[in-house]
């Protein structure tokens, strides 16, 4: 497992002496001197003022967060590890733009002093913790709540605050909760549509695999950080006015264009030439969330804002120096006086990130084995009592269990799954028995021939003398492997090998681990596992549409393209038939939905079984339904829709859902499809 995060502090919090700008801002909240805070620490400051400052303020507030490096095309998330984190006071000058019309701001920084007052070494997850000084977010937090609206204006907006604005727009919204978070898969699929909008598809993917793979009691740590990170992991510009357009075309910046630009602002907003020295309308922050309570000015200059920010630096090309990853990381914590969601802060392309995080721990004996995919075992501890794993089949056997009823929730105990794996597999096992010098990995598919693993390779990690090193490991043309012996340090330690399932064809891998010595002679081999492997997603289409007045006998057809109801110009109680087909290679289960355009949904009339299917054994792959739906004359004319939420039983064993945590006794949602059929409802005659 990865170090503890809190173990790499580099030194006591309450020892770290006073910055300049530490101890001008406890003055300023204590009524002392500076001069007598400054380079002291803490732990001095608190025994000798002890009853002449409020003790909370020599307090400290621990900030938690992950340095991640994203994948430009799926979206996924991958840890940097041993980089580090180095926070800073910041004090800056912001020119803040409101363009009237929109939700959002932004802001254009002018200048700003930073000093250092910590820093911190991400483990092998990206994961770091760092104390921060209470006075110093006392600080923060005052000089915002004495300032109209600027506690709003410096906080990205959530995941979770553009799904509640989505859902419910606070202009429409009557004065009740809203479920958190809300609910996006109830709605027949306009809520999903409206999320789509704003929020990249694999984001909103992962919000409907919480969603559909919630269950009571199940930990929902990865789907509160998900939903706390912020909206706009990218920044995107903004409507900048027409008579200022011209200055940010062309590279290099055009400067005579900006020069005009600082001219008609500083006359303009009463300020210095000098302050807007530094302006540049292709530097932006943002957007942040704006203020609605009261008017804003277009352009509005903020100075002196105070913020702790964030700078990261790693050694990526192996110099002994640590080049800069991350940087201008302005307003990433939301400071709030209550739990602050961990800070995600995202590397540049240049950062050098893992593809394992969390490690299993591998009893290992002088018997080369396979014994882990991921988090997951594949030898069981207890064959008989405590099966996780099917090394026949390849099913992993607690995983999205069957449900013999085919409803969603069935009676316990439910018999053993049939889940096949997907994504990425890291396969972990024991190779260093005696004599071994190097190792390789075979596969047969589907009782083919065996032919080793070639052309794949990975990174590992260490830090050596105070520097990150990193290792690729290279096969030669027979899949041979070195053993890398244990007292090197390299992390994470028994990876065998980390298989791309995705660029395998789907089917059964029979897995065999050879041992070899240094002319890679075989001297011995593992038992044979098997693993399922399926990446392929289900077919999910609509069949059929009908409708008819609840007084009428016959069904009229619908076409599934631009499907229009008419009611009747006085409205009609209404029912709508919807036929829809689903197929998987393993199938998990089926959701019909039904939505409405703010005044209520379509009630499914039929029974629920007809709405709704969980597979029932492990040759239950297809399901066929027509489900009814109810539209009451009340319920407003305007858009509705269905969406079928179909997904397969497939799951990925790295751990990044917690399901080690539960034991694999879960039901994850890693590979989906969500297809919409759109209906009009008018109030008009046929």
């Amino acid at each position: 497992m990865p170090a503890n995060p809190e173990a790499r502090i580099n030194i006591d919090p309450d020892r770290q002496p006073l910055t300049a700008f530490q101890a001008d801002r406890l003055a300023k909240l204590t009524g002392l001197n500076a001069k007598e805070l400054v380079r002291k620490p803490i732990a001095e400051l608190a025994e000798k003022f002890r009853w002449r400052i409020d003790p909370q303020l020599f307090l400290f507030r621990r900030i938690c967060g992950r340095v991640i490096k994203r994948d430009p095309i799926t979206g996924a998330e991958y840890p940097v590890p041993f980089a580090t984190v180095h926070v800073e006071d910041t004090d800056c000058g912001l020119l803040g733009y409101f363009p009237i019309g929109f939700r959002w701001g932004w802001f254009y920084p002018l200048f700003c002093r930073r000093e250092e007052i910590a820093t911190v070494t991400t483990d092998a997850c990206g994961r770091f913790c760092v104390y921060i000084p209470f006075f110093d977010i006392d600080w923060i937090l005052r000089w915002r709540f004495e300032r109209i609206c600027f506690p709003d204006i410096f906080l990205r907006p959530s995941i979770r605050e553009i799904l509640e604005e989505l859902i419910e727009p606070p202009i429409f919204r009557p004065p009740r909760p809203l479920p958190d978070p809300p609910p996006i898969l109830v709605d027949g699929g306009l809520s999903i549509r409206r999320a789509e909008e704003v929020l990249p598809r694999h984001v909103v993917g992962r919000l409907i695999a919480h969603e559909a793979g919630a269950v009571l009691g199940a930990s929902s740590v990865e789907r509160e950080n998900l939903l706390n990170s912020p909206a706009f992991k990218t920044a995107f510009p903004p409507p900048v006015p027409a008579e200022f357009r011209q200055a940010r075309k062309g590279e290099p910046k055009p400067e005579a264009e900006m020069e005009a630009v600082r001219d008609t602002l500083s006359a303009r907003l009463k300020l210095s030439r000098e302050v807007l020295a530094k302006l540049d309308l292709n530097r932006f922050i943002g957007p942040f969330r704006r203020c609605i309570n009261i008017i804003v000015p277009e352009w509005v200059p903020l100075l002196d804002v105070p913020d702790i920010t964030f700078r990261v630096t790693q050694d990526v090309n192996g110099d002994g120096t640590e080049e800069v990853i991350y940087s201008e990381g302005f307003f990433d914590v939301r400071w709030n006086s209550g739990p602050i969601p961990d800070v995600t802060l995202e590397a540049s392309p240049i950062a050098i990130a893992g593809q394992v995080c969390d490690a299993p721990e591998i009893p290992c004996a002088n018997q080369a084995a396979i014994l882990f995919a991921g988090l997951h075992p594949l030898k069981h501890r207890d064959p008989v009592a405590n099966p996780y794993f099917d090394a026949n089949t390849g099913y992993a056997i607690r995983v999205n269990r069957p449900h013999p009823s085919g409803a969603l929730v069935d009676p316990l105990p439910n018999p053993e799954a049939t889940a096949p794996m997907a994504r990425t597999l890291h396969i972990y096992g024991c190779h260093r028995i005696q004599g071994a010098v190097h190792y390789r990995v075979r596969y047969s598919y589907n009782g083919g021939a065996s032919v080793p693993f070639t052309g794949l390779t990975w990174p590992l990690y260490r830090v050596f003398g105070g520097n990150l090193q990193t290792l690729w490991p290279a096969a030669d043309v027979n899949g041979w492997y070195p053993i890398l012996p244990a007292a090197d340090g390299w992390f994470p330690d028994l990876l065998l090998v980390a298989w791309p399932t995705a660029g395998y064809a789907d089917g059964l891998y029979t897995l065999v681990l050879d041992i070899g010595d240094g002319a890679k002679n075989v001297l011995g081999s593992s038992p044979a596992v098997s693993i399922r492997v399926d990446n392929s997603a289900p077919v999910a289409q609509f069949t059929s549409l009908r409708w008819k007045r609840d007084t009428d006998a016959v069904w009229t057809p619908l076409p599934l393209v631009c499907p229009v109801i008419p009611r009747g110009v006085v409205p009609a109680n209404i029912q709508i038939e919807v036929g829809y087909t689903v197929t998987a290679s393993h199938l998990r289960s089926v959701v019909l939905s039904a939505g409405g355009c703010g005044g209520g949904n379509p009630v499914l009339s039929s029974a629920l079984a007809t709405a709704q299917h969980w597979h029932e054994d492990a040759n239950d792959n297809t399901f066929t339904s027509t489900a009814v739906f109810d539209v009451a004359s009340v319920n407003p004319a305007g858009a509705y829709g269905f969406t079928i939420h179909a997904a397969s039983r497939a799951f990925n064993p790295s751990g990044g859902d917690n399901g080690h945590i539960s034991d694999w006794n879960y039901d994850p949602v890693y590979i989906d499809v969500w297809p919409h059929l759109p209906v009009a409802i008018v109030n008009a005659n046929p």
